[in-house]
């Protein structure tokens, strides 16, 4: 089966894709020559941009996410000073479950679809959406979440992540971990130009919150079950691996209580006083450090943002490079 497959395919193959995602975990430990990806060389700006959306009359959601979306960008210095011609593009948004954009369990479908015309009006060569989910039917996933037919819509390959692509890779410096499974579309420099990680802002039983460095969970095979024991040093070992160009963090909706799963509105905060925020940056520490300010937290109440930062993976004090603030 194709890694990428097309809308009429789609829900066909689900059920197997879906067994293949948790089974023959003994490919995984198969080593390939082959280099894994640095991170691209870029003019982008080093702080933060915060685009606040005000949904006026007249204004569709759509249009509004597309609009805070391309004007974020524009104040991190422009989505051409990252993406080149030609380019291969991943973007990787939290698929993990089957809800409606409305229960803010997944990345918001609109901001994908932005990112995707924003990618290929760069000149991107191809750009692919995929996302390891906690389903056992990931197209399920996929549909429902809305993300599937926007991507599709936008002009991306639709994927799932395939078990034959999956490698032990060491990590170096490893505080918990010394070595795990990772997908290549993520890692590898033949596979991936542009790595653009795009998590949604919610509450987590066991981490207190998911957003960029968590997200990353979804980029990776094995039994990920196991990870959730000291979960925190866990998260900070799988991104010592994974090289980040640009993380986008969705907080269009927060989810607040009741995380990671949801399906409850009432959780779900869409003001604009704590919600209606993409937040854009390089680091994506910096970009958790003020995801956790959304929950009236500091970025040193979560254990993962410690560990990320005390391992040299980016800044916990976000500001350090400056915050610029828009509304649209």
């Amino acid at each position: 089966m194709k890694d990428c497959i097309s809308r009429r395919t789609f829900l066909k193959t689900a059920v197997g894709a879906g067994a293949c995602l948790y089974g023959l975990n003994y490919l995984s430990s198969l080593h390939r020559p082959k280099p894994l990806k640095t991170l691209k060389d870029t003019r982008l700006k080093k702080g933060l941009v915060v685009a606040h959306g005000e949904q006026g009359e007249g204004r569709t959601e759509e249009e509004t996410v597309r609009e805070m979306t391309k004007r974020a960008l524009e104040a991190l210095g422009g989505i051409d000073k990252l993406i080149s011609r030609g380019d291969r593009v991943v973007i990787k948004p939290n698929l993990s479950w089957n809800r409606a954009p409305e229960f803010a369990a997944n990345t918001n479908p609109l901001l994908v679809a932005a990112l995707i015309e924003l990618a290929r009006g760069a000149g991107a060569s191809r750009v692919r959406v995929l996302d390891n989910t906690c389903s056992s039917n990931p197209a399920t996933s996929y549909e429902i979440s809305g993300v599937a037919r926007a991507a599709r819509k936008a002009g991306a390959e639709v994927c799932f992540v395939q078990p034959s692509r999956l490698r032990e890779v060491a990590i170096p410096g490893g505080k918990a971990l010394p070595s795990w499974a990772f997908f290549d579309d993520f890692i590898l420099k033949e596979e991936v130009d542009v790595l653009i990680n795009v998590p949604v802002a919610k509450h987590h039983s066991t981490s207190r919150l998911t957003l960029a460095l968590k997200n990353v969970m979804g980029m990776v095979g094995w039994d990920r079950g196991t990870l959730h024991k000291d979960i925190h040093p866990k998260i900070s070992d799988l991104n010592r691996v994974v090289k980040v160009d640009l993380t986008v963090l969705d907080a269009y909706r927060v989810l607040r209580d009741h995380g990671p799963t949801g399906g409850r509105l009432e959780d779900v905060d869409n003001s604009p006083e704590r919600a209606r925020q993409i937040v854009v940056g390089r680091d994506p520490v910096a970009v958790d450090s003020y995801g956790a300010t959304l929950f009236g937290l500091q970025p040193g109440d979560i254990g993962f943002i410690r560990e990320a930062h005390e391992a040299g993976l980016g800044e916990m004090e976000y500001g350090l490079y400056g915050v610029e603030e828009i509304t649209v």
